[in-house]
């Protein structure tokens, strides 16, 4: 099988560095630090400490679910029951109104008198009917009262049958002896009323006795006798009060006979009909219950309409007589029992406008929604779906925002999934539609015991529905279940909308009413259940965070070991989807030897490498895998259990080298490699960690050298364990030959990532580990090259001009510049003996010659240069032809004729610049042009004008054409020079000036072209050439000024006098020929004063030279004008007289001074200024310097021991270029680096050490 990531010589060297993620390298000879592996190490601290292994079974961790309801077979319709309002609530007996409740002592007492005294009273007494009815009435009360011990005595036998059998008996007395007072008491008030009746058929108030003694009849349930009496009271007494009653009465008796003998219902309706027609105005105050109980007869007939008719006459009556007692209960219960009605007859979306004007609502609509809302439940308990959902639908819609809006969706849910139990889909749809008003209802400003209780139904309508689910699917107990798919992935979508929506606290206050309360759930449950179910339909990606959340939630549950396991279980299946095959057993190709190509790559993508975070679907993963492994020992016959541990932690290794965690995944891999060598992973685990390894080691910041002694370490460890026998080796054969390979070459890669790790330090620490560094290259070269050649063998390393290469650019790094002398002269010589023609070779020879000049060695470094370019100048004749013009020949060819120059070789100098334009004259004409300027400027330093001149005509061809305008500029510029030392030559100087001139016209196209034609060189650089560009045109400035002054001002000389002396003749001469020489003189040395000052008008910026320069000439003009002056004839006759002799002086110099002042003086200052700024001292400026300290003593002074000698130039601006850099660097430094590309630290020897120049150049 072959490994993706072979394991070959070259390395990862320098390719790529990992800038994030990785961890800072904390201590000296860390490779994998101490973080990474307390992360493998590490088992988690919450959860089971043991595993149950094993199989995974199916389990329901709850048992009862009530069913749901069949939309097939709706409730009963909606019968009528008995009234919720008893006629006992009637207002049919006002004696209790006019009795006053007495201790029953005291009535017995009060009957026994009363007793006696009618017994003694005769028959024809007027008293003796009162005291009869006064009698009755006593009884009554008694038999109310012992109604009321009988009904507590029950009350308190019933509280005390369980705890206290005993006292309950005494209860069970007391209400049995209740009873039979209740009896007697009863009988003997019918008996008295019977005796007003019979013996005072005249008594005032016997309609009243009549109607009692009926009541009492009826009480006694002796309803032949009531009908009797209630008859005889509406035949003898048609205009008593009591006739709405009587009535009742024969209403209330029909009804009850109807309930089992439907032909009594039109009795029953006829006799609530004659109650009515008593008005209540008239007292009737059964009005309102009689029109209550005509509309239940309507009701069991099945006159609905009638019925609901007779409910609102109920309500009309409770709610404009609610003074009567008991009125406005009795319209409440119309008010209820009037919606099972509606519900048979009604439109659900017209219910709000028939509610309204009978609920009672004043203001508002609360008593309305609460009516629409037991007609709502009613709908659903009566099988009626979509009347109810059209019901609550339309309350949704009133009651927007109300405290019963959650509890309206609930209503709404559950008539959807009763109406669509076999569309589940739908049914997930509506309890989403559920949760989502749950959810806005929570937001609303409802108080917090209505958000309870929305939470609860919701809760345990969608839990409720998602167990009958799972139920149904897995089966119960011994029923099994459908092993739907489908049914199992809904139920547990649902079980994920609980555990997603409440935390376990506000979840364990909710209550299940469809579910017996020792089986109400938890979210432990739900989650357990859910994780359960998507283990069972192989949702691997989501079982094992399922159970991880189950652990979570209570790790000390019994269930927890099992959901831990079945946890790891899941992502094993995860892992083993995503690596199919021999997937997993492949790397990166990122192991110590990557080849070129896919060294290039990896170079292109490094920011690929850098440590991913990790998904929480792999952090659950490895967390699962950590437990694992912390908790499953398996014993070592168990080989089943074995082989799954080295899987879980091969996998657990697998996940974080995909997620580029190098170090865990190194270590991870080490661990198993190294203990189960005896499983096929071991190998495979061996060459990831090598990779894994190799990527800290040769990528992570600073670099970890270390890890390449682990890998030395290691490896002959797993050659031991893989391929030491020959079974081995021919099982392994591929991965041992890598792993032999790696062994040597570990050390090489050793050696460059301690030159990295010095690439990212400064002073002794680099330079120490540069030496090192360059050290381990160098004792390889020997071992494996050197000394195996010198016996007269084969070298053993197919790399050894690396090797040395490598070593070389190490020792120059460390400064080290005579061993990287040696590494180099070792690997020219190896490679002259091999025969190798290695390019490095060849490049080592160019690098030589870095080091010489380094170390000032000039002729040795111009040798090699030289000798790198093809040029040999220690051959007579010399040979000046080109050899090769591979990279930095031009470079050295160009330092080669600048350190021969500097030697005073100016033969050698002279073969290598011709070399150079022969090889390079067409491809870099500029270059070539610099050379040859650089020849002829060397000759004019060394005033030597016939070969400067020579020199110079014969290259400026290629200068005009090929050069930049600075070296332009100062080569036409030392040609004038050159002719102006020639005698006849000035003409052709003048014209060689005047080029200059006109090179200089447009000083910002000039800038423009030297930028462009340096386009690697900095500010600091182009600023020197510009400077260098600047005095050239300053001096070609000069020289026209000159000649300007030569021609201009020199010509007009002071007029001489040679006359007699007198004053008449004196005064003519000076009226005439001075006049005249003061007429001339002045403009033209304004004129030339004019043409010097294009000098310090030059832009970007004056040269200081030769501003000194012609301030010193314009200066020392108006000077010698005003000395000329000054020097006019005088009188003989005042030249003898001191006192006109001083007056005529006197008057000389005040006509001279403010010359003097005005225009020799700040030219003069100017010149000096200058100097002093640049401490650039020559004779123009000693000039400056003299007269102004001659004219003005008080103000300047000459102090020569304050300032150095003449042609002193310290000015940046003024600065010569130094002869060795015709490109404008003194030479060319070879790169120190790894063996694959150019170091990354600069040697300081090389760039930043102070430099010697070559000897016999003078600086200026």
């Amino acid at each position: 099988m072959n490994q993706l990531h072979k394991l070959s010589l070259a390395g990862l060297l320098g390719a790529f560095a990992l800038s994030t993620g990785a961890t800072a390298f904390a201590a000296d000879g860390v490779c994998i630090d101490a973080k990474a592996k307390e992360a493998l190490n590490a088992c988690p601290n919450t959860g089971p400490k043991e595993l149950k292994g094993g199989a995974k079974k199916a389990e329901v961790s709850f048992h009862s679910v009530a069913p749901q309801k069949d939309p097939s077979k709706p409730g009963a319709d909606n019968k009528p029951k008995d009234p919720s309002f008893g006629q006992g609530t009637a207002v049919r007996d006002d004696r209790k109104a006019r009795l006053q409740s007495r201790q029953k002592a005291l009535l017995v007492t009060e009957i026994a008198k009363l007793e006696q005294l009618f017994g003694t009273t005769s028959k024809n007494s007027p008293d003796r009917p009162q005291l009869a009815r006064r009698l009755a009435e006593d009884y009554v009360e008694l038999e109310s009262s012992a109604f009321r011990d009988k009904t507590q005595a029950e009350i308190d036998r019933d509280a005390l049958k369980k705890k206290d059998p005993a006292a309950a008996g005494k209860k069970q007395a007391t209400a049995n002896e209740a009873a039979k007072i209740l009896t007697s008491a009863r009988k003997k008030a019918v008996d008295y009323y019977t005796l007003v009746v019979n013996d005072y058929p005249q008594y005032p108030a016997l309609d009243e006795v009549l109607y009692y003694l009926a009541y009492e009849y009826e009480q006694a349930s002796d309803n032949a006798n009531a009908r009797r009496v209630y008859y005889d009271l509406i035949k003898k007494r048609p205009d008593s009060k009591y006739i709405p009653n009587a009535y009742l009465a024969f209403g209330e008796l029909f009804f009850n006979e109807a309930q089992g003998d439907p032909t009594k219902w039109d009795l029953a309706a006829q006799a609530y009909q004659e109650v009515i027609k008593y008005p209540p105005e008239k007292n009737n105050k059964v009005y309102g219950y009689a029109w209550y109980k005509l509309a239940y007869v309507y009701w069991n007939q099945g006159e609905y309409d009638k019925s609901m008719n007779g409910f609102k006459k109920t309500i009309d009556y409770g709610t404009n007589y609610s003074q009567v007692p008991n009125a406005s209960k009795l319209a409440d219960a119309a008010r209820r029992d009037i919606i099972p009605v509606y519900a048979l007859r009604g439109n659900p979306r017209a219910a709000f406008g028939f509610f309204h004007p009978i609920s009672g609502d004043s203001g508002g609509n609360d008593k309305t929604y609460k009516m629409m809302d037991d007609l709502g439940q009613n709908y659903l308990d009566t099988g009626h779906y979509p009347e109810a959902i059209d019901l609550y639908k339309d309350l949704m819609n009133r009651d927007r925002g109300g405290s019963r809006a959650c509890n309206y969706q609930v209503h709404i849910s559950e008539a959807t999934m009763a109406m669509k139990s076999g569309n589940k889909d739908f049914i997930v749809q509506e309890l989403g539609n559920q949760l989502k008003a749950y959810n806005e209802f929570k937001s609303g400003g409802q108080s917090a015991e209505v958000k309870h209780e929305c939470a609860s139904k919701t809760a345990a309508l969608i839990t409720e529905t998602a167990m009958a689910w799972h139920i149904e699917a897995v089966g119960s107990n011994q029923q099994r279940g459908t092993g739907d798919p489908k049914t199992m992935a809904l139920a547990a979508q649902l079980y994920q909308k609980v555990a997603d929506t409440w935390d376990a606290k506000e979840y364990g206050t909710f209550e299940f009413p469809r579910l017996v309360k020792d089986d109400w759930p938890s979210i432990y449950k739900i989650k357990y259940n859910m994780a359960d179910l998507l283990y069972f339909q192989k949702d691997w990606a989501k079982c094992g965070p399922a159970f991880d959340s189950v652990v979570a939630e209570n790790p000390t549950s019994p269930d927890a070991a099992e959901a831990a396991y079945a946890s790891v279980l899941c992502y094993q299946n995860i892992y083993d989807a995503n690596h199919p095959k021999d997937s997993a057993k492949k790397g990166y190709n990122l192991g110590p030897g990557a080849d070129a190509a896919q060294k290039k790559k990896i170079e292109e993508e490094k920011d690929k490498l850098k440590p991913k975070e990790m998904t929480e679907n792999q952090k659950g993963m490895v967390t699962a895998f950590n437990r694992y492994i912390c908790y499953i020992k398996p014993d070592k016959s168990d080989q089943k259990g074995l082989d799954q541990l080295v899987e879980v932690k091969y996998a657990r290794a697998r996940t974080y080298f995909e997620t580029l965690h190098w170090e865990e995944a190194g270590q991870a891999f080490r661990e198993i490699a190294l203990e189960h060598s005896d499983k096929d992973v071991g190998i495979y685990a061996a060459q990831l960690y090598l990779e894994a390894v190799n990527v800290v080691g040769s990528n992570y910041q600073p670099p970890r050298p270390s890890c390449f002694d682990d890998m030395a370490q290691d490896v002959p460890k797993f050659i031991e364990l893989y391929c030491s026998t020959p079974e081995k080796a021919t099982k392994n054969a591929e991965n041992c030959t890598s792993l032999n390979k790696v062994q040597a070459d570990i050390l090489a890669l050793k050696a460059a990532k301690l030159v990295e790790l010095a690439d990212k330090q400064q002073g002794s620490e680099a330079i120490s580990n540069y030496t090192k560094g360059g050290t381990a290259y160098f004792d390889m070269f020997k071992k494996y090259c050197q000394e195996p050649v010198a016996n007269k063998q084969q070298p053993q390393s197919e790399k050894c001009d690396k090797l040395a290469y490598n070593a070389a650019r190490a020792f120059q790094a460390a400064r080290l510049i005579a061993s990287a002398i040696q590494a180099r002269s070792a690997l020219i010589a190896f490679d002259n003996a091999t025969n190798g023609n290695s390019p490095l070779a060849r490049k080592a020879v160019y690098e030589i010659g870095g080091n010489f000049q380094a170390i000032a060695v000039y002729d040795k470094a111009a040798e090699f240069y030289e000798k790198f370019a093809g040029v040999d100048t220690t051959r007579k004749p010399m040979v000046c032809k080109i050899a090769t013009k591979e990279e930095n020949a031009d470079k050295a060819l160009s330092d080669a004729v600048v350190l021969r120059l500097g030697l005073g070789q100016e033969e050698e100098a002279i073969c290598a610049a011709n070399a150079f334009k022969a090889s390079f004259g067409g491809s870099k004409p500029a270059q070539t042009a610099s050379i040859q300027f650089a020849i002829g400027a060397h000759y004019a330093d060394k005033e030597e004008w016939d070969k400067a001149r020579s020199a110079l005509v014969g290259a400026m061809g290629m200068i005009d054409k090929g050069a930049a305008p600075d070296v332009q500029v100062q080569a036409h510029a030392t040609l004038g020079r050159a002719y102006a030392k020639m005698k006849g030559g000035g003409k052709q100087a003048s014209g060689e000036f005047a080029k200059v001139r006109g090179i200089w016209a447009n000083p910002d196209d000039a800038l423009g072209k030297i930028k462009s034609s340096y386009p690697g060189e900095d500010e600091g650089q182009i600023g020197k050439r510009v400077a260098k560009a600047l005095t050239a045109v300053g001096e070609a400035y000069f020289m026209a000024a000159e000649d300007m002054k030569e021609r201009e001002v020199d010509t007009i000389r002071f007029p001489a006098y040679n006359g007699p002396g007198t004053k008449d003749d004196v005064l003519k001469h000076i009226n005439t020929k001075v006049k005249d020489w003061l007429e001339k003189k002045m403009p033209a040395i304004d004129k030339v004063a004019a043409e010097y000052k294009k000098i310090v008008d030059l832009k970007p910026d004056a040269p200081p030279r030769w501003v000194i320069a012609a301030g010193s000439r314009v200066g020392l003009m108006w000077g010698s004008f005003v000395d000329e002056f000054r020097g006019a004839p005088i009188p003989k006759a005042w030249k003898a007289d001191p006192e006109l002799r001083g007056i005529y002086y006197d008057a000389l110099d005040g006509k001279s001074q403010p010359i003097k002042d005005q225009k020799a003086k700040p030219a003069l200052v100017t010149c000096l200024t200058y100097s002093v700024k640049f401490q650039y001292f020559d004779q123009y400026s000693r000039n400056c310097e003299v007269w102004l300290s001659k004219n003005y003593k008080a103000e300047y002074h000459v102090v020569d021991e304050l300032r150095g000698a003449p042609t002193l130039a310290n000015s940046g601006l003024d600065e010569k270029s130094p002869p060795l850099l015709i490109g404008g660097t003194f030479w060319h430094p070879a790169a120190t680096g790894g063996p694959d590309k150019p170091m990354t630290a600069a040697a300081p020897d090389d760039d930043n050490a102070p430099k010697k120049k070559p000897a016999g150049k003078k600086g200026k």
